[in-house]
């Protein structure tokens, strides 16, 4: 009706509560309703798939809607002519790119019957503006593509190289203006996907005051954020299920306005268990100890040998294949393990069923995004200087949109009334990253617990106790070991020390406990003084803990 206030609305609804289903309901019936023949309708996705998805749910007659994507077959899903069509389906990168530096009105691609498209959803996450980044590495390769074509160019760049390296971090540098007809023209000429992507991204910063940060060893970044959307693109609608969990909304509304949070819906997780275990999964993690990870998600996978389980892991954990190193290890039948990898893990209703959910690894952005983000959210220039405490939040708001995407591709996704359906999920996660504090408020109502490896890499003095166990049991398979005894071979002379530092390590308490031994009383004293072993061990197999 056209009364609606020029605001982004965000419905958090969490998923499976029926969003996308409402949607597609809504656009029925504007197509069969009369009185709105002169209204158009527009919906921006993120994935060509969800696009062929839609129009499936939507059942609609081909006259009724168009599909403009940079994909010529899913165009072919109508052949209506796109601005004659009451609803339009597109891409969110088709909106940034045809809209960059005009209003959504000077933009007749998305005009109906020759006017603006009045009814505007957008599903999945917005955020609050586009963070562009350009590494020094990024930029090193660029002059060589323009030294013979326009060689006082390729001088600018190798300078601004250079000052990009030699700048302190967090300072702000200007970028050389760059000939944008140029660089078009490179652009548009064959030059691989990689430098093209370079050059997209320094057409972006060309002329701008850019914010220098650390990157990895002695990279440099440039950091620059600028508006996302057209400013006359509300009233929008906005469908993220993870709208309550991301912090960059919430600053949004706080700090910049021009956002509205629609009426939410509570959903109880009851049902839900989640267990946690306390170690790095990012993609370095996997590199140094990929085979203990591929070891515990596997011995998880074969306790429960009948029933299906969905895995979400890196899709390349710099040069270790998640996947490939967790099939090797699994023992029980392959065919019911799914894998997922992070990227792919939205917008599937395809595992709805599995009742077991693994995150072999939590996503992480770079440092140099989360800082943008929290520029964007704020409004706060990329010259100045952040709140304390910001970007941490915006980090871990960001993970809980991945953990909660994620989670949400197995069966928690449904709903039994008010509740999840029953889901067992487990997660591996760095112990300072603050994720298992979080999950009672990402997900209301669930049961964290702790998740227990069943193979651990000893270090130090700890493993050279349990070393040395393990010998004495080989050697004599009911042997007492006094801790005595214990203390001369690890040379430590503090009985409290030895204590501290060893009897009370949770690793040692575990590993004795797989080992089969128990802290006993051995001659006269009043005290437990040594260990013994309560049933027979196996001292040559691994090291198994108890779950």
């Amino acid at each position: 009706e056209g009364t609606c206030p020029s605001s982004i609305f965000l419905s958090s609804l969490d998923p499976g509560v029926g969003k996308t289903l409402t949607l597609v309901e809504f656009v029925r019936q504007i197509v069969a309703s009369s009185d709105h023949d002169h209204v158009g309708v527009i919906l921006f996705l993120s994935r060509l798939d969800e696009i062929e998805r839609l129009v499936k749910d939507a059942g609609l007659q081909e006259h009724d809607f168009a599909v403009w994507t940079s994909d010529k077959d899913v165009n072919l899903l109508s052949s209506t002519q796109r601005r004659q069509a009451q609803i339009l389906f597109t891409t969110q990168q088709m909106l940034v790119t045809r809209c960059s530096g005009q209003s959504f009105e000077e933009c007749p691609d998305f005009h109906y019957q020759g006017s603006p498209r009045r009814v505007r959803a957008w599903d999945e996450t917005l955020e609050p503006g586009k963070v562009v980044t350009l590494s020094s590495d990024e930029l090193g390769g660029l002059p060589e593509i323009f030294r013979y074509l326009a060689p006082a160019l390729a001088d600018t760049l190798q300078e601004f190289h250079r000052h990009l390296t030699t700048s302190a971090t967090k300072s702000v540098l200007r970028v050389p203006v760059f000939d944008d007809h140029l660089l078009k023209k490179v652009i548009m000429n064959g030059v691989d996907v990689d430098k093209k992507r370079r050059l997209e991204k320094l057409r972006a910063l060309s002329g701008r005051a850019v914010q220098v940060l650390d990157g990895m060893g002695n990279q440099r970044i440039a950091l620059d954020v600028r508006d996302a959307l057209p400013s006359d693109i509300a009233p929008l609608l906005v469908l993220d299920a993870s709208g309550r969990v991301r912090q960059t909304y919430r600053y949004w509304e706080k700090h910049r306005g021009g956002l509205t949070r629609l009426r939410p819906a509570s959903k109880s997780y009851s049902p839900l268990t989640i267990q946690v275990l306390d170690q790095g999964s990012a993609k370095d993690s996997w590199q140094r100890n990929g085979n203990l990870l591929a070891m515990e998600v596997a011995t998880l996978i074969d306790s429960k040998p009948d029933e299906p389980w969905l895995v979400i892991h890196h899709k390349d954990a710099r040069q270790v294949d998640p996947k490939a190193s967790i099939l090797r290890e699994v023992q029980t039948d392959h065919s019911r393990v799914h894998f997922l990898h992070w990227g792919a893990h939205q917008a599937t209703n395809a595992f709805k069923e599995i009742p077991n959910v693994i995150l072999a690894g939590t996503y992480a952005l770079p440092e140099s995004q989360y800082i943008g983000l929290a520029h964007a959210s704020t409004g706060i220039p990329v010259g100045d200087n952040l709140p304390n405490d910001l970007v941490n939040e915006i980090r871990l708001g960001e993970h809980g949109h991945n953990i909660l995407q994620g989670l949400c591709r197995a069966s928690v996704r449904g709903s039994l009334g008010s509740r999840c359906r029953p889901c067992n999920a487990y997660i591996i996660a760095a112990k300072g990253s603050g994720i298992r504090e979080a999950l009672p408020t990402w997900f209301p109502g669930c049961k964290v617990k702790t998740w227990r490896p069943h193979h651990k890499s000893l270090q130090g003095k700890v493993k050279d106790a349990v070393e040395y166990l393990k010998r004495c049991l080989v050697a004599d398979p009911t042997i007492a070991i006094t801790f005595s005894k214990l203390m001369a071979v690890l040379r430590i002379s503090n009985k409290s020390n030895f204590n501290r530092t060893i009897r009370k390590h949770e690793d040692f308490k575990e590993a004795i406990e797989a080992l089969g031994l128990e802290e006993v009383t051995i001659g006269p004293g009043r005290y437990l003084n040594a260990l013994r072993p309560v049933w027979d061990p196996d001292p040559d197999g691994d090291y198994i803990a108890d779950v």
